[in-house]
């Protein structure tokens, strides 16, 4: 490969020559895949008129049978008025005639009795002449349907000894048995005469068969071919399993190959085909064939000219190329180096700015919250103490005064703590100290402690222990303050009257905790945040709702390490909310 690409840069010429031969063999081949789309579109086309004049043919053979099936449906009518057969002549005579004369190319019509017999005709001359042995007799006389049945060809006995296709349907007797049939005669000359009007080529031809294998028309043909055996045709087999469709070879003692499409005609019982010769189809891609030959030879020439000249000029063009082409590659290199160092630069100074800015919104909201609850207590602590060192107060004010500053106190110690946690959780401090407990016991003692909460906003409060739980390998303390914390969050969150319950239960494996109240809800969007440090679902100093937003955190730190998992579920805002604690009954990992 390297020995190759040095000969191409020694030797521009070998560039012109492998250039030219490429574009003629890409040439070649675009001509050769256009010539070959063309042939296959040619052939395709050849099918869709194929098939389309099929259908024509097909709808104009079974309109045609169609008038004369209908002259044959208004006889069976009368002959099942008249008594059949065997009714006078002059009954069936009053309709024989103007039934015939209002059905173009029918020949004549006739009446048979059961045993095959002309009765009535519109011919006088073949009455009591016998049709037994006909195809259309046997056909109708073992049928068990009122269908139409279409006769092999027999000759006439006009002078000219022409082939005319009876028709029939069955007459049946008062009993809905078979009682003889009535015959229409078809001339063909009509027929193809439309046939020959149809342009097929002077190879292809049309042909209509009888099911029972014999030509009806094969047009264009210098001889009549009707009533000729063409049972192997196998067209004719297609069509009785298909239906219809195109079928592409040889066929008949014409070795050609043909496309042919067919169509089994329902109403008659015939089958249709027209057939175009393939050669015929391809004569204009022919011609196309041979005018792309001539004008690739032409390009050839032309091509093998511009060689010859290029050819003195090329070495000194492409020395030139090259030094330039070096040159923008190097300058392109440069660029490209420049740019990526740009936008590294812009995205680190992007994201630098992203994360200072989120860090400074976080501190903000943080100090702010802080400040606020923590000078809430602060507050009432100072203002009690105030009160209590300036002024003599009765004793029952003094007791007032000191359970605000404790209750103070203690929501103070309460935030402090929870800051706490979060540093030792973020630090890896946090540690529990695991025993066996009783859950129903450690569970009962955190509602304990907020029975006055419960109370103070009056509260509905309903607690489901599951009997018989076992004992689970916990730090009691730490479950109290999870339990506590998810109390106090549904008390805090729920507006006074309102449904908190807690229900303690074995679940699988594992002991259940959940906390539900009919309380102000989450969220959608807030969900999957809520157990993520210093979120609130409002934030701000017009906050409706005090704390920090570390309790739940809190709560999701100490239960996993407790090995166990908790969850958050709320239809939306106003609609209450539910938090489930779950905790192994194995070992927790300290």
């Amino acid at each position: 490969m390297t020995g190759l690409a040095d000969i191409v840069r020694r030797n521009p010429r070998f560039n012109i020559l492998a250039f030219t031969i490429t574009v003629l063999i890409a040439v070649a081949a675009l001509e050769i895949a256009d010539l070959w789309w063309r042939r296959d579109n040619a052939l395709k086309n050849a099918e869709t008129r194929a098939t389309n004049l099929d259908r024509v043919l097909a709808e104009y053979v079974a309109g045609s049978f169609a008038a004369a099936d209908a002259a044959l449906i208004q006889l069976q009518v009368h002959g099942a008025r008249i008594g059949g057969p065997t009714a006078p002549k002059s009954d069936w005579d009053s309709i024989l005639e103007p039934a015939r004369a209002g059905v173009p190319g029918v020949g004549s019509l006739s009446v048979c009795n059961r045993d095959g017999i002309i009765t009535h005709s519109t011919v006088p001359g073949i009455v009591g002449e016998t049709r037994r042995d006909n195809y259309v007799f046997q056909r109708l006389a073992d049928a068990t349907g009122n269908d139409l049945a279409v006769d092999r060809p027999i000759q006439s006995r006009r002078p000219e000894q022409q082939y005319i296709i009876p028709i029939g349907r069955r007459l049946l007797n008062d009993g809905g048995r078979f009682d003889g049939i009535v015959v229409a005669t078809i001339m063909p000359e009509g027929y193809r005469e439309f046939i020959r009007s149809i342009n097929v080529g002077s190879q292809g031809n049309i042909t209509v068969l009888h099911p029972d294998g014999v030509v009806l028309f094969r047009e264009p043909s210098a001889s009549d071919p009707m009533n000729e055996s063409d049972r192997d045709n196998p067209l004719l087999a297609l069509a009785r399993q298909r239906g219809s469709g195109v079928y592409r070879g040889a066929f008949g003692a014409d070795p050609g190959a043909f496309i042919s499409a067919y169509r089994a005609v329902p109403g008659p019982d015939l089958v249709v085909a027209v057939s175009l010769s393939e050669t015929e189809m391809l004569n204009d891609w022919r011609r196309q064939a041979r005018v792309a030959a001539a004008a690739f030879g032409s390009l050839t020439a032309t091509l093998a000219l511009m060689v010859v000249v290029l050819l003195r000029v090329v070495t000194a063009r492409e020395r030139a190329e090259r030094e330039l082409a070096e040159v923008q590659r190097v300058e392109a290199e440069r660029l490209r180096v420049a740019n990526d160092q740009l936008a590294d630069a812009l995205e680190r100074e992007q994201k630098a700015r992203r994360e200072v800015e989120a860090a400074s919104y976080m501190k903000d909201e943080f100090l702010m919250t802080v400040s606020h609850e923590l000078r809430t207590p602060l507050t009432a602590i100072y203002g009690w103490a105030r009160v209590l060192a300036t002024r003599e107060m009765p004793r029952d004010e003094q007791v007032r005064a000191f359970a605000a500053i404790e209750r103070n106190s203690y929501a103070q110690t309460r935030l402090i703590d929870d800051l706490l946690d979060v540093s030792r959780a973020i630090s890896g401090k946090l540690r529990l100290e695991p025993g066996s407990l009783d859950v129903e016991e450690v569970v009962r003692a955190a509602v304990e402690t907020l029975n006055p909460a419960l109370a103070a906003k009056n509260l509905h409060f309903e607690a489901t222990y599951e009997p018989g739980l076992p004992s689970i390998v916990a730090d009691p303390d730490r479950l109290q303050q999870i339990v506590w914390n998810l109390l106090s969050n549904a008390i805090k969150f729920t507006p006074e009257g309102g449904t908190v319950g807690l229900r303690v239960a074995g679940v699988e494996s594992a002991v259940e905790i959940a906390v539900t109240d009919s309380g102000a809800g989450i969220a959608p969007d807030f969900l999957p945040h809520v157990f993520e440090r210093f979120r609130q679902g409002d934030t701000g100093t017009r906050r409706r709702y005090g704390g920090l937003g570390l309790g739940l955190a809190i709560v999701r730190h100490l239960v996993e390490l407790h090995g166990g998992t908790v969850t958050a579920e709320s239809p939306g805002e106003g609609l209450g909310s539910t938090f489930r604690v779950r905790l192994s009954r194995a070992p927790a990992t300290t």
